[in-house]
């Protein structure tokens, strides 16, 4: 999708890692020029950029001396919550434009400010334990199972459940060093289905524009699970539309949002909906590539238009049924592999069913050790589309016999995939 007047506007986008390479593309057929600025050197977005700066976009004075010398007309960041405040504020500082307030920024910065918020609005969430000592855990009843998370932590880093004290404790340790602010949530461990709900905001109109079902893996032993699938719609669509779906958008509008993307994670347990996570920014399962095929919108475009202009432009109406069906890869590797070989990519390109490949690391990478059940271990993600969810199961097959990440012994370093039968069988709703 093309958006009039962008172009040869100049925007400056604040951290540059792999998973952004497909913005800079974005940008670019919009006629827009883009600048990426962060601390680390020699990246790929780097690379592929119009301008490069080595600076730190926590420095604010940096910053904001960068985009006047270097006559940028907005400021954006994408998948980085820590970010979203840096950029908030460069963006007032300069008089620019960026799409949520500090304050509404803690939704996805704090885990426990975004589920006291929920709880104001009468939005469910899981029931809490307030843990801030290891005296704590045997100062009260538990019941077990429990999730331990840091507040501030994203990519499930330092997410841990616990079937006991002893393992909650240990869990406490291992939360809290992962967080910065050091301060750590833990709530009823809710083993069900999971969902992710994509929320638009258009001059203060709130949409649901998209939901997913979440798929984890289950092929490695690790104390949490990553997703590796995501299916468009969602088999919860008409629960959260008619039972929970107002209550969100009420809250949404309550803390004064008026334009931008967010997420929302929650889990399902047959009618009851508990939402334990937001995301003030863009979905790294990058939502929007599919949300251009469904609905011609494209919402890092959008976004960038408010960057440069104030205005989120078009108004579009979504429908969380969607017309077709979509499945997102999230291709695992196995924690410590180093990846030698790529292959199947272009083959892949060449089908008209392919949305997108977003590669986050190449050759010469290796998984970290430490990243089994994380989304640290996800390498690429790849959206698919079809017209039935047959046709989608058969090009998950396609896919996955295609894209090969392999080491420098020619051995697979691809987590296994799901059985695509099992997965078609709870399938068990149609568009």
């Amino acid at each position: 999708m093309l958006i009039r007047g962008l172009k040869g506007k100049k925007i400056l986008l604040v951290g540059g890692l792999n998973n952004t390479v497909d913005l800079i593309d974005l940008a670019h057929r919009n006629g827009v020029t883009v600048g990426v600025a962060d601390y680390n050197k020699g990246t790929l977005a780097k690379s592929l950029a119009d301008y490069a700066h080595d600076v730190s976009a926590y420095d604010e004075d940096d910053m904001a001396e960068l985009c006047l010398s270097e006559h940028y007309d907005g400021v954006i960041t994408a998948f980085n919550e820590r970010l979203g405040p840096i950029v908030r504020k460069l963006a007032d500082r300069l008089g620019m434009y960026a799409p949520f307030t500090v304050e509404q920024l803690q939704m996805s910065t704090n885990k426990k400010y975004f589920k006291h918020t929920c709880q104001k609005y009468g939005v469910p969430v899981p029931k809490e334990y307030i843990i801030q000592s290891i005296e704590d855990i045997f100062k009260q009843d538990i019941a077990y199972p429990v999730i331990i998370k840091p507040v501030d932590a994203a990519s499930a880093v330092g997410v841990i459940p616990c079937r006991d004290s002893k393992e909650l404790e240990a869990g406490y340790e291992i939360a809290m060093s992962k967080s910065k602010v050091g301060d750590v949530i833990v709530e009823q461990y809710l083993p069900y289905d999971e969902i992710n709900l994509t929320y638009i905001a258009q001059d203060g109109d709130i949409q649901l524009a998209a939901i997913h079902d979440r798929y984890f893996n289950t092929e490695q032993k690790s104390a949490s699970k990553a997703p590796d699938l995501y299916i468009y719609p969602s088999r919860y669509t008409d629960l959260i539309l008619e039972k929970y779906n107002d209550k969100i958008i009420a809250m949404l509008q309550g803390i004064g949002i008026k334009n931008g993307s967010l997420f929302i994670q929650a889990i399902v347990k047959g009618e009851e909906l508990y939402c334990y996570e937001a995301g003030m920014r863009l979905n790294g399962c990058k939502t929007y590539q599919i949300l251009e095929v469904e609905n011609g919108y494209n919402t890092f475009e959008h976004l960038m238009e408010l960057a440069l202009t104030g205005s989120m432009g078009e108004k579009v109406t979504f429908d969380p049924h969607f017309k077709h069906w979509y499945a997102t890869l999230n291709v695992l590797g196995k924690p410590g592999a180093t990846i030698a070989e790529v292959r199947g990519e272009k083959a892949l390109n060449s089908y008209p069913w392919m949305v997108h490949i977003a590669r986050r690391d190449g050759v010469g990478h290796t998984i970290p050790a430490d990243s089994a059940g994380t989304l640290v271990q996800d390498t690429t993600r790849i959206h698919i589309a079809a017209d039935t969810k047959e046709q989608l199961m058969e090009r998950i097959d396609r896919t996955n016999e295609l894209f090969q990440l392999l080491d420098a012994d020619g051995n697979s370093i691809i987590l296994p995939p799901h059985d695509t039968k099992e997965v078609l069988a709870g399938l068990n709703y149609e568009l």
